[in-house]
């Protein structure tokens, strides 16, 4: 049986009032799980950074719990998370060398000069910005977290979803697909 919202307050009320009264204060019933789950000594470097100005309480407590002894210093100033510090470089040769790829996947008698020049027409332009996400999606550390494999998804089957509506709504559309016989079948194009 799942908890109700007041069962679920008075237990982080119970636990906000297990903490030390000079914490206490400076906690919200949506942290004070977190905060509990601490050790005392770093409910303590906590305070003492509330108290020498955090604001971001949520980012502390996320610190602390990755690593305990983490300084005050860092509490009020934490490091960049890696990767923002360094972004996921995509190479633009290989986006168009994907994108022509696919244009000959999906027109297999086009010439391959053909097919590299209109991979890198301006009219392209938006096929190969989202080659380059389709790259950086699995290079990132997080594609096997469940909050960005399941948004992720989600976004991607909304896109496919749209684009089937317009393809739907487009006779032409409808056409070339059925001169490409196997589309439905295959997995590209």
């Amino acid at each position: 049986m799942s908890e109700t919202y007041q069962s679920k307050r008075e237990r982080r009320q119970r636990m906000l009032d297990a903490l030390p009264a000079s914490l206490r204060e400076h906690i919200s019933l949506r942290n004070v799980e977190a905060v509990a789950a601490l050790s005392e000594q770093a409910q303590m470097w906590l305070l003492e950074a509330i108290q020498a100005g955090l604001t971001r309480v949520p980012r502390a407590l996320e610190q602390l719990r990755s690593d305990p002894e983490t300084s005050i210093a860092d509490l009020l100033n934490p490091p960049a998370p890696a990767e923002a510090i360094v972004p996921i470089q995509s190479d633009p040769s290989s986006i168009s060398k994907d994108v022509a790829d696919q244009i000959q996947e999906c027109f297999p008698d086009m010439p391959r000069v053909s097919a590299e020049a209109l991979a890198s027409a301006e009219v392209m332009q938006i096929v190969r910005s989202v080659a380059e996400t389709h790259q950086q999606v699995f290079k990132s550390n997080h594609i096997k977290t469940d909050f960005v494999m399941l948004t992720l998804y989600g976004l991607v089957r909304q896109t496919l979803n749209k684009l089937e509506e317009i393809i739907e709504e487009t006779p032409a559309l409808q056409q070339a697909l059925e001169q490409t016989n196997e589309w439905r079948n295959e997995e590209t194009c």
